[in-house]
């Protein structure tokens, strides 16, 4: 009997075996179904904050999440998100090195892909390329990476380490048909039968019909005049983003553009896009010795000498560009200017140029919005209620674009509030407390979102000693301010109440 029983021993333990293994793995799997469930309610939490500009809460629960289950990207996708949109890059680069090095290889790939797409957005090209190499892990396909990454040397001047990214085997679908356009761009340089070739071996889709059909005009109408088909391929190149190649095809015929005004100020604009700004102030000068153009050529010459910092050359620039410029873009030029010179304390020639402009032009809504901020800043009261008296004129006569009018509220708002903290009485009459609750009304229904009604709000509620109330519009200005337009005030104002 003993021995049947000793016979026996090791199937019972495989079967206990079996069924303990058994119980490990339901149990194990019912809690990982639990975590699962509680990590997307925490990413749909979070994607609810982050929609509403709470980005605090936002954070707190996308940390949450990958606490959970650190392994999944969403959380991580998530925190970069929120971090790029706060304008903390760096802060977003250590989240990958630190604290998402248990996501796989792929998953962290497409991260730094995310971080460098905004650093290549912003044209800071090196950051860019250091992100997508940080994401080239070994065995990873990240197609969409590998394209951004060749697109950056591009810009960076490194056509040959660009061919070979997109001569890759790797792209599907739109990348693919993109790198095949890129592809096309560096054979057109010096060979532009082969870049009809490579245009015309990948069929395009609708959403790449444009780009496609653009070059495949501008490869047609090229002739035997040299300088006039660099030209055209040129602006295609500039237009596009790649003002590296424009310098390739334009720099080799510049003796011979001479006396060719369009070729010289492509290639002085092709110069100031890649950075070479002396390059390109030297090659404008000698386009303007032609005659015409002038406010397009005063126009880069002065963001050149910005960029240098030379005051006087942006100033004289623009002062030419002004005077010359007849295109459809003459107010964000004039815009330009009059930031260029607020950021530089140049506020009296800011006042000589919008008080000049708005003689010529006393109906444009975007000058008389320049002169209610240059007056508040100056503190002439008389004349910021004078323009803003002809803005309220101007909103019965045409309907202002949103951000004009978002302006216009912000500063009648701003004034009127102003004016309660500067009661000796200490309150608003019946007909300013209803003005400011109607301004009010309308910057929110146009921006919910908008830091400068929270801004006012805390302002207000301070003045009604809701200070309390305050500190939570004040948090909430901060943030939804992702321009930093009024971060500084808020936490000013915060600070004392604290």
């Amino acid at each position: 009997m003993k021995n049947n029983i000793k016979k026996y021993i090791p199937w019972i333990i495989l079967v206990l075996l079996v069924a303990s293994l058994g119980t490990w793995y339901y149990l194990s799997r019912r809690v990982s179904e639990e975590q699962l469930f509680l990590y997307d309610s925490k990413i749909e939490e979070a994607l609810d904050y982050e929609e509403s500009r709470d980005f605090s809460m936002a954070m707190k629960r996308y940390y949450e999440a990958a606490d959970v289950v650190p392994k999944r990207i969403e959380a991580y996708d998530g925190i970069i998100s929120v971090l790029i949109q706060k304008d903390k890059l760096n802060d977003a680069e250590e989240v990958i090195k630190q604290s998402a090095k248990p996501l796989s290889n792929d998953d962290r790939s497409t991260l730094y892909k995310k971080i460098g797409d905004e650093y290549y957005v912003r044209k800071l090209f090196d950051k860019a390329h250091e992100m997508y190499d940080a994401g080239l892990f070994w065995g990873v396909n990240n197609p969409g990476l590998e394209l951004m990454l060749g697109k950056t040397y591009l810009n960076l001047g490194e056509v040959s380490d660009a061919r070979g990214q997109f001569s890759k085997s790797l792209y599907v679908g739109r990348d693919l048909e993109e790198a095949n356009l890129l592809l096309a761009y560096i054979d057109a340089i010096d060979n532009a039968d082969k870049a009809k070739s490579t245009l015309n071996s990948v069929n395009n889709s609708e959403e790449m019909e444009i780009y496609y059909e653009e070059f495949r005009k501008t490869l047609e109408s090229l002739d035997d005049d040299k300088k006039f088909n660099v030209t055209k391929l040129a602006r295609v190149y500039i237009n596009n983003g790649y003002p590296y190649l424009a310098i390739l095809v334009l720099e080799p015929q510049r003796k011979d553009m001479s006396e060719y005004l369009e070729g010289l100020y492509f290639l002085g604009r092709a110069y100031y896009e890649y950075g070479d700004y002396s390059k390109s102030l030297e090659t404008l000068d000698g386009a303007l010795t032609l005659g015409g153009m002038e406010g397009e050529i005063f126009w880069v010459k002065a963001r050149a000498y910005a960029l240098t910092n030379n005051l006087e050359g942006a100033i004289n620039s623009y002062d030419s560009a002004v005077g010359y410029y007849s295109g459809e873009n003459f107010d964000t030029l004039v815009e330009e200017y009059f930031k260029f010179l607020v950021e530089n304390n140049q506020l009296l020639k800011a006042e000589e140029l919008v008080r000049s402009l708005l003689i010529a032009f006393p109906d444009e809504v975007y000058l008389n919005l320049l002169a209610v901020e240059l007056n508040y800043m100056l503190s002439e009261d008389a004349k910021v209620e004078f323009y803003l008296d002809n803005l309220e004129k101007l909103r019965e006569e045409v309907t202002f674009v949103k951000n004009d009018e978002k302006d216009f509220l912000r500063w009648r708002i701003a004034t009127l509030i102003d004016s309660y903290e500067e009661n000796t009485e200490g309150s608003l009459t019946e007909e300013e407390a209803t003005n400011v609750e109607k301004y009010m009304d309308e910057l929110f229904e146009l921006d919910r979102y908008n830091p400068y009604y929270r801004y006012f709000l805390a302002r207000i509620q301070i003045a009604e000693g809701e200070e309390e109330m305050a500190i939570q519009s004040l948090e909430q200005a901060i943030e939804y301010d992702l321009d930093y337009s009024v971060t500084d005030q808020s936490l000013k104002l915060l600070s004392s109440l604290r």
